[in-house]
């Protein structure tokens, strides 16, 4: 049971330390996801504002080349036209190009290369005139409902520029990137929207809500800028991520919007696979040291049956083992009886009788009662004293004759046997043996007087015996010593 229970505990700890080391590492790489998934949406959103700036930068490249030819041809209207179709058509974004020359009429081309007037931007024209120099500048107008953000110049006595839809815008750009998950807005050198989803926003300055000062930021420091925010558009948490841009001579701010639950869901992708992973590895780890727990408590058992199988021959062996130098010598003591003294030598068959019958009735017991043992020894003692006479005595204290605690069996005939084996017994130097209790001990003590001729390993082989089988029996030790001048033997109670 005690195995059994540090096998358990070993095993739960073995699988605990694994369980703690995989929550270690998946947290360890959930981390570095996370810092890879950032790295890759700022990598992927800087391209994007990258591709949107330089997008812009092709529709001001337009305005050179029409300067250009200006430069080259300035009379040939029908050229001029034809130009301007080619570059509508070459700019997906641009709606129209217009020109006026000085004290001519207004001409205006869109992707159908249809000449037409446009009033209102007549009506602005002037104005647009006026602000017009020889660099790039930008403005502002509504026609037929639309907000119009128009890039014009002037150049010798020609005024033009290149319209585009701003509504359009946000379609042109979400059409660019269909998988990208997320929205974006524009805003321009002065803060004002040129691109949003809702269009009811563009061509507005962005509320402080939407941008608490990143704007200003993302300008100042020419770096991006991260942060997190609620999204009056999805009025859903978001992460924004401000990347300035250059287009012409301003400097404008591209802004990447996407959805928590996305990269929650994302996130949550990788980290299910992750203790996917981690919970596969700790079933595998659980299996394998379930089995290995079942090979090692198979073994042990194994081997505990062997040990108990050998301990069992071994508590056989020795309940068999009345020594035969013991019933040679009783023999001989008895023939010599039958004719000097035939009532004691009846009284010896009795006892002798009574021995075997103790060893046959007990052979299957490993355990027997102090009482019962006590009884025994007295039987075996008649036999001894017959041969020793005066030269041997026993001594059995009265408070171990009904003492029924355990003892290994026949392990006090064994001590007895031992002591008048191994020690010397003579008129000058009689033995005398002592049982007696000490607490929960039977102790049993005789005079130290050892033999030359004895044989030290018989000695040691019954002792050993007694102890293999406390082994078997208990967890308690059989003990001897040697103290002023007495042999002293130690056989716990059970």
């Amino acid at each position: 049971m005690f195995l059994k229970r540090n096998i358990v505990i070993i095993g739960l700890s073995l699988l605990l330390v694994f369980a703690i080391a995989v929550w270690l590492i998946g947290i360890g790489i959930n981390k570095t996801a996370v810092q890879m998934h950032n790295s890759m949406i700022e990598e992927m959103g800087g391209y994007r504002a990258e591709l949107i700036a330089m997008d812009f930068g092709k529709t001001v490249e337009l305005n050179r080349i029409i300067q250009d030819y200006l430069m080259v041809n300035p009379d040939n209207e029908r050229e001029l036209q034809s130009l301007l179709l080619g570059l509508v058509r070459l700019d997906a974004k641009v709606s129209r190009i217009w020109y006026q020359k000085e004290n001519r009429n207004f001409v205006c081309i869109d992707s159908l290369g249809v000449t037409k007037q446009d009033p209102v931007l007549e009506i602005n024209l002037e104005k647009i005139a006026y602000e017009a120099t020889n660099m790039d500048k930008s403005t502002f107008y509504y026609s037929d409902g639309i907000l119009y953000w128009t890039l014009f110049r002037q150049f010798q006595d020609v005024v033009y520029g290149i319209d585009l839809s701003l509504p359009d815008l946000h379609t042109y750009f979400a059409q660019t990137n269909p998988a990208v998950r997320s929205y974006i807005y524009i805003l321009n050198g002065q803060g004002i929207l040129m691109c949003h989803p809702d269009e009811t926003r563009i061509g507005r300055y962005l509320a402080n809500s939407d941008d608490p000062g990143r704007y200003d930021e993302a300008i100042r420091e020419n770096k991006f800028v991260r942060c997190s925010g609620m999204s009056q558009f999805l009025l859903l948490p978001v992460e924004r991520i401000y990347f300035p841009v250059g287009v012409g001579n301003e400097k404008w701010v591209v802004v990447i919007n996407i959805p928590d639950f996305i990269t929650q869901e994302e996130m949550g992708e990788f980290r299910r696979y992750t203790w996917w992973i981690g919970l596969f590895t700790v079933l595998v780890f659980s299996v394998l040291l379930a089995y290995a727990q079942y090979r090692w408590k198979k073994e042990y058992h194994r081997r505990l049956e062997l040990e108990k199988e050998t301990l069992q021959l071994t508590l056989q062996q020795l309940k068999n083992q009345i020594n035969p130098h013991f019933l040679f010598n009783a023999l001989n003591s008895l023939n010599a009886l039958i004719s000097t003294e035939p009532v004691l030598a009846k009284e010896f068959v009795l006892n002798l009788s009574k021995l075997y019958r103790y060893v046959l009735e007990k052979r299957n017991d490993n355990l027997v009662p102090v009482r019962e043992e006590v009884e025994f020894i007295r039987y075996y003692f008649f036999l001894q004293k017959i041969r020793f006479r005066n030269e041997l005595e026993l001594d059995i204290a009265s408070n171990i004759e009904q003492e029924i605690k355990t003892i290994p069996v026949m392990s006090l005939q064994v001590l007895i046997e031992n002591a008048i084996k191994h020690n010397e017994i003579t008129k000058e130097h009689p033995l005398c043996i002592r049982v007696y209790r000490k607490g929960d001990l039977l102790i049993v003590e005789n005079d130290y007087q050892p033999r030359l001729d004895t044989d030290k390993e018989s000695f040691g082989v019954g002792f050993e015996n007694i102890r293999k089988i406390y082994a078997y029996c208990s967890n308690k030790q059989f003990a001897y010593s040697v103290e002023n001048g007495h042999f002293i033997c130690i056989l716990p109670l059970i």
